[in-house]
């Protein structure tokens, strides 16, 4: 029996879903180019951006309406995964660590050395080469919350 899938084709892509568990997608409106497989976070005006933002709201996931290589264009509606796993653009020249703490830089990729760390987010696998790039898959557990500051004393 012939292989069901070419030799040639990608293990996933950017912006893909993990598997079909238990998850949390939200949809927000882009303020923005937003390309599937980033980090994407809160603007002023209730819109989305891709990077960090004001507050991390989780990973833009691909869309079978939205062209993978295009992304989406501002006030798309954006997939957002917010709890689950999913496949993430690596920064360019960037690492990444099996189990480790995922960063994302201002553009949403994500690496060991991101200028944002992303709260209760993990690394789950090594960086796979796609064509395009490199991806990873992470897992995320919302919410983002920043840690509240500890009391003042009476």
């Amino acid at each position: 029996m012939p292989p069901i899938y070419d030799d040639r084709m990608d293990a996933a892509y950017a912006g893909m879903k993990a598997d079909l568990g238990y998850d949390d997608v939200e949809t927000c409106a882009a303020a923005g180019n937003i390309a599937p497989g980033v980090i994407v976070g809160d603007t002023t005006n209730d819109r989305i951006v891709a990077g960090p933002g004001s507050r991390i709201r989780g990973l833009a996931l691909h869309t079978h309406t939205i062209p993978r290589e295009g992304g989406y264009r501002e006030f798309d509606a954006v997939s957002v995964l917010r709890v689950r796993r999913g496949w993430a653009r690596v920064t360019s020249g960037g690492a990444v660590t099996k189990d480790g703490p995922v960063k994302c830089a201002a553009d949403g990729t994500v690496s060991d050395a991101g200028a944002t760390a992303v709260p209760n987010a993990v690394f789950r696998s090594a960086a796979v080469d796609v064509a395009g790039g490199k991806i990873v898959l992470v897992e995320l557990h919302a919410p983002f919350a920043v840690a509240p500051e500890a009391p003042e004393a009476p």
